[in-house]
């Protein structure tokens, strides 16, 4: 008679999956058969918007480049008045850099057509692999004559200056804000130096923060193993592929303390290792702020919005004005159990910025035609 082993409890977990190579192509391939705005390169896993052919005669296009596994980024964001184009790689690993030149080709016409193409901007998030690629791919698309920008994006404030060094900070939800606003601008026909202006100017002004109860198991299979942390723990600032964060805090605490905790991080301005984002110390000129509360998998929109309800609470504790919220799942790391807080801090009402706090605004509301984004 056959027996069955028991398998411990917390130590496996399962993966609704048919061959693990399989993964990326076959979820993209569904996604752009039901949705007749999206069309898919499967021999570079590029999703792109269907009109991308007739779009990128007068109008920059935007490419954005990411490990599978955080699914909806950039997949979920490709469409009317968000990006032209996203290149996957494999589950955590970064597209290659041949991937990327083919993005950047589909997205202008070709140089040999004497066409002025008005430009690309391809943004990553701060991680070695998709810097090395990106910036091979961009150097071979300029020697062959395509107009390309790219910004690298950085936003979690769980790596502080002397951690991150030279390397800086890794990239979280903070691509999706400087992508929202800088898609915008490329939709109404501005410039390609406009565009990576605004990117870049976004991504100085924002912040992330997660928090975990486990790390991640890559889908190598049905079943495979899952690293757990300790019984009533929780691990402050874990990076979106599992790794290592600030802390690990025990007993867990109570979601209001949480809560104080992860916002403050964000809003300390004394803290010279994680002070990133450039509030004023008295908040008398920058007390707007735009919110978002991320799924990294398995947390629920019901959790989300409590949690929303406690950093509203605690901003506006601390002098701050939620101009806007948006949750949900929006860059996860497979099914992860956790969260994050995403701050952006709006324009100054009182002086000059690349953009105005009605133009941040204004970029921010502009409605979007894509699978994902929670308008």
């Amino acid at each position: 008679m056959a027996t069955q082993t028991e398998t411990p409890q917390g130590k496996e977990t399962f993966h609704f999956i048919n061959r693990s190579e399989d993964t990326i192509n076959e979820a993209l391939t569904g996604l752009t058969e039901h949705n007749p705005y999206l069309s898919y390169s499967p021999a570079h896993r590029i999703v792109y918007r269907s009109d991308l052919e007739d779009f990128r005669e007068g109008h920059v296009t935007t490419i954005g480049c990411s490990g599978g596994g955080h699914e909806p980024m950039f997949s979920g964001f490709v469409g009317h008045n968000f990006l032209s184009a996203y290149v996957s790689g494999a589950v955590f690993a970064s597209p290659t850099a041949r991937q990327m030149f083919e993005a950047i080709k589909m997205c202008q016409p070709s140089p040999s057509s004497q066409k002025v193409a008005p430009g690309t901007l391809l943004v990553v998030g701060n991680y070695t692999g998709d810097i090395l690629n990106a910036g091979l791919a961009i150097t071979r698309a300029i020697a062959a004559g395509y107009n390309v920008r790219f910004v690298p994006v950085g936003d979690d404030v769980a790596v502080g200056r002397k951690k991150g060094g030279k390397v800086g900070r890794r990239g979280l939800s903070g691509h999706l804000i400087a992508l929202k606003c800088a898609c915008a601008l490329a939709q109404s026909s501005e410039s390609l130096q406009r565009c990576a202006e605004v990117t870049e100017y976004v991504a100085n002004n924002v912040g992330t923060i997660g928090v975990a109860f486990d790390r991640v198991a890559l889908p190598h299979g049905i079943l495979t193993d899952l690293q757990t942390l300790p019984p009533n723990t929780i691990e402050l600032g874990m990076g979106a592929h599992g790794e290592p964060g600030l802390q690990q805090i025990s007993p867990v605490p109570s979601p209001e303390d949480l809560t104080k905790r992860m916002i403050n991080l964000l809003t300390n301005t004394t803290d010279s290792d994680r002070a990133y984002i450039p509030f004023s110390a008295d908040r008398s000129d920058d007390a707007e702020v735009i919110l978002l509360l991320n799924s990294l998998g398995s947390t629920s929109d019901e959790v989300l919005a409590r949690f929303a309800e406690l950093g509203i609470a605690e901003l506006e504790s601390q002098g701050f004005s939620v101009s806007r919220l948006t949750l949900g799942p929006l860059v996860t790391s497979l099914k992860m159990s956790g969260f994050s807080f995403t701050l952006w801090r709006l324009p100054s009402k009182n002086k000059k910025e690349v953009l105005s706090i009605e133009e941040a605004l204004d970029l921010w509301d502009r409605s979007v035609e894509v699978v994902a984004w929670r308008q």
